[in-house]
């Protein structure tokens, strides 16, 4: 699955011999070189091969399902998730200022950056970047707001006006990659256009040195504003988390993110000085998000999931428990609230009246409650049917999503043995399930969440302002979920005065996930994250928690440039 969402596993399938033969190219074996030459190995998400696509807006090239797009196209900020009240890092811009009751931000840039291509880095990139996403809604891939107004007194400040109040959306903004005007204003369809290496020009640290279809390497980008000690980057394609974690364990790669099981002695026992977790004791990783089973409320397949009664049921007919232990081997822990909140992260802020509401194991009776009650009855095969159907849905998941297929396979499983009507299929590969996802051409998904605060936690699942029509790429609310009830209570959390304000707003946004069950929480992901100091030292761990390990773009980035080669 996807690196950015830090939830991976072991393949079931038995495809070692696969996966040990899938990166064939020499580039894909870890630098043997003395000294500061060396190569850092990362590992990212598991692909066959790879294909030539350097578009940091296209959620399917190889930068973005890489988890390289900030090693070459930057963000304003870098945000350290680990500790919430930790200020936003200074990245292409060093301050900002609100005013104009949130309405307005002001962004005081970094200077003397440049491009890789020499040109110099200033307000009108940002202008343009933000305008862009603003023309082409597809490569809103993070949800950024969008200003009404952008203006660039000079050239290290820019000012950005809102509609409406966006200062708990600021994550969101300083997160956005920055792309440079002379070269993005001559790219048509910027969302899915083709971006080859000429056009791979940014303010990141490294630029591509070669590609192959096995393996994608990065040089110093010689004008970068400090010299990284890390010389060179590779990221060698594995077609399966099984050829992935064999060559960890053989201490072929440096970085990545696997759900190992019985990692203590698959991982760290190989080589006890050098393999090393975020922390040494279970659960060894850190919660990352709150992963979730995702209901097309709109599906025109799967008519039955518009009814919150069956998505209630379907929730209560979960074996939360044993999907956290089977599948996550307990790296992960059952979600033990319906209102979607990322626990233990967020538990100053969870509603009181849904505290330890969602039961670990499954409740059949709560399912026949309220099957029963919203009209539907079983037929003479155990089935649930109201007007003659059945309650028949696929859950979508790539079977090389391994901890993601377990679990699928074993919730189709337990919900049929309840009366649902529920099959899997895996035969995906992560382009095709994105896809799928992101354009609302499915039924049933499990999938990750995002966001860096507990409100734009419940923005990526809940608000439709994130969301799309069907065929069109959205950049959340993947549920097709749509009510009134989220935007008012989005808006009263923007508009919040006080804390206070802000507390209820989310109490209400809670409620209405508890309510209207739109996504349905499983379980809280780990944060999966392993690192062999063998060759590189200054990795974040839990006695130095710098920014938050979990694979993505932009801490990729802020590791990589905090690394330095073994003496």
């Amino acid at each position: 699955m996807r690196r950015s969402t830090a939830l991976r596993a072991l393949a079931l399938v038995a495809a070692v011999g696969l996966g040990a033969t899938a990166c064939t190219d020499s580039g894909g074996s870890k630098s043997t070189d003395a000294g500061a030459d060396r190569t850092l190995v990362v590992e990212s998400t598991p692909m066959p091969s790879f294909t030539e696509n350097y578009n940091p807006f296209d959620g399917n090239s190889f930068l973005s399902a890489q988890n390289a797009r900030s090693l070459i196209f930057e963000p304003l900020f870098q945000f350290n998730t680990l500790k919430a009240d930790q200020p936003p890092i200074p990245w292409l811009a060093k301050s900002f200022a609100w005013s104009n009751d949130n309405r307005t931000l002001t962004l005081a840039l970094q200077s003397g950056i440049n491009f890789s291509d020499g040109k110099p880095f200033t307000s009108a990139d940002v202008k343009f970047t933000f305008e862009m996403l603003k023309a082409n809604p597809a490569t809103n891939t993070g949800g950024a707001p969008l200003p009404s107004s952008i203006t660039t007194p000079d050239a290290t400040t820019v000012v950005l006006d809102f509609d409406g109040p966006q200062k708990a959306n600021f994550i969101g903004i300083g997160n956005q990659l920055i792309v440079p005007e002379h070269i993005w204003s001559t790219i048509s369809s910027p969302g899915n256009a083709v971006v080859k290496a000429d056009q791979a020009i940014g303010t990141g640290p490294y630029l591509v040195d070669r590609f192959t279809a096995q393996n994608v390497t990065f040089k110093v980008n010689p004008v970068f504003r400090e010299k990284p000690k890390v010389q060179h980057v590779s990221f060698p394609a594995y077609a399966t988390n099984d050829a992935a974690t064999l060559a960890l364990n053989n201490g072929e790669i440096d970085l990545t993110g696997n759900n190992i099981t019985n990692v203590q002695n698959t991982f760290v026992g190989k080589d006890p000085e050098h393999h090393h977790l975020f922390q040494a004791t279970a659960p060894y990783f850190p919660a990352a998000n709150t992963v979730s089973l995702m209901l097309n409320n709109k599906s025109t397949t799967s008519p039955a999931l518009a009814d919150p009664a069956v998505r209630k049921a379907i929730s209560a007919g979960l074996n939360r428990r044993a999907y956290a232990s089977q599948c996550e081997t307990d790296y992960a822990r059952p979600a033990t609230s319906s209102g979607g909140l990322l626990l233990p992260a967020d538990q100053a802020m969870v509603n009181p009246a849904l505290a330890n509401d969602l039961k670990p194991d499954a409740d059949a009776a709560q399912v026949d409650s309220l099957l029963g009650a919203a009209g539907w009855t079983k037929d003479g095969s155990g089935k649930w049917t109201r007007d003659g159907k059945t309650i028949k849905f696929t859950v979508i998941d790539p079977n090389s999503f391994s901890d993601y297929w377990c679990t699928a396979q074993a919730m189709a499983k337990d919900l049929n043995a309840l009366g649902f009507d529920v099959s899997t299929n895996g035969a995906f590969d992560f382009n095709s399930w994105n896809t799928a996802i992101t354009t609302g051409n499915y039924e049933a998904a499990i999938h990750w969440g995002q966001g860096g605060t507990p409100f734009q936690r419940l923005q990526y699942v809940l608000d439709p302002g994130m969301g799309a029509e069907a065929g069109q790429v959205a950049a959340g609310d993947f549920s097709k979920y749509d009510s009134p009830k989220v935007r008012d209570a989005v808006k009263a959390f923007q508009n919040a005065a006080d804390a206070a304000a802000e507390k209820t707003a989310l109490n209400t946004l809670q409620q209405i996930m508890s309510d209207d069950v739109p996504a349905v929480p499983v379980f809280y992901g780990a944060a999966w994250y392993e690192y062999n100091d063998t060759d590189f030292t200054g990795w974040p761990n839990e006695s130095d928690p710098y920014v938050n390990p979990a694979p993505n773009s932009q801490a990729y980035e802020y590791i990589i440039l905090h690394l330095s080669p073994r003496d």
